[in-house]
């Protein structure tokens, strides 16, 4: 069955020339070059029966040299780049690339198909294999267990994931639906 297409994402250039979100494409490029990865935040909401708009798509990569060299050429692909903001990519001082990768942190990246953030040091979650093992399996692509979004949230503590807990907890039937 064909999916509408969302008029809120699509090709060319958005707000400061960052191209506008296409997650289909960005899922896409990475599956092509067979990276493992865990999509959290916004998007994972909807594996869960939650939908919300965001601005990117997050995902926890499997950390291994291997796979995180799957990573960075599934990356240049793209053309990410890390919005550092007014730094200049000297001043960074990181590459993006396999080894940087391997330095951990969390990467905010501009790419021809939308802003990808790579995750790697996330308040409440305790290691990759927790993730993965609590991940659902939605339309082929790994997201979130409904627990490791909780915890996460919660760790995070923003009102917007606040929210996001609410409305998971209705989803379930455990709480009241936030207006």
């Amino acid at each position: 069955m064909a999916r509408a297409k969302n008029p809120n994402v699509g090709d060319g250039p958005g707000p400061r020339g960052v191209s506008k979100l296409d997650p289909e494409k960005l899922l896409s490029a990475l599956k092509d070059h067979s990276v493992e990865f865990v999509i959290i935040g916004g998007f994972s909401l909807a594996a869960h029966g939650v939908v919300r708009a965001t601005k990117d798509v997050d995902i926890v990569p499997e950390p291994s040299p291997a796979n995180l060299k799957r990573l960075a050429r599934a990356l240049r692909s793209m053309g990410a780049e890390p919005d550092i903001g007014e730094l200049d990519q000297e001043e960074f001082g990181i590459e993006l690339d396999a080894h940087g990768l391997t330095k951990g942190g969390n990467w905010v990246l501009r790419t021809k198909h939308g802003r990808l953030d790579v995750m790697q040091n996330i308040p409440g979650l305790r290691s990759w294999h927790q993730l993965r093992a609590g991940a659902v399996d939605f339309d082929g692509a790994l997201y979130a267990g409904y627990n490791e979004l909780i915890s996460m949230k919660s760790a995070s503590a923003r009102d917007e994931d606040l929210t996001d807990i609410a409305r998971l907890k209705a989803a379930r039937g455990e709480g009241e639906h936030p207006n």
